[in-house]
């Protein structure tokens, strides 16, 4: 959904300008449809000028990147796998070696 504000308002109307002299089409602000019918404008292809204003209206459809913070684990910034290290008769609980 497009959130609506005096910016987006004014974008709008140059969108719906520009596709009207380019393309002939009709954009509608009421429709509930808006979104779809801008994405099928642009795969009808536009201008340069009308991709870079419909591009700044709507909303991306990729997700937004998760930033995963690099975690440490007891001090150390990397796991390393050290079974190998360790013989097979050695018993280990919970990561640590014990001795038994």
């Amino acid at each position: 959904m497009v959130e609506f504000n005096r910016h987006s308002i004014a974008l709008l109307q140059k969108i719906r300008r520009t596709a009207k002299e380019e393309q002939g089409c009709t954009i509608h602000y009421d429709s509930p449809t808006l979104e779809d019918d801008l994405r099928k404008l642009v795969m009808s292809g536009v201008s340069e000028e009308l991709l870079s204003l419909i591009e700044s209206f709507l909303p991306t459809q990729e997700p937004a990147a998760q930033a995963t913070p690099n975690r440490t684990y007891r001090g150390a910034s990397q796991l390393i796998d050290d079974r190998s290290r360790i013989s097979t008769s050695t018993r280990v609980y919970r990561g640590r070696i014990v001795s038994g």
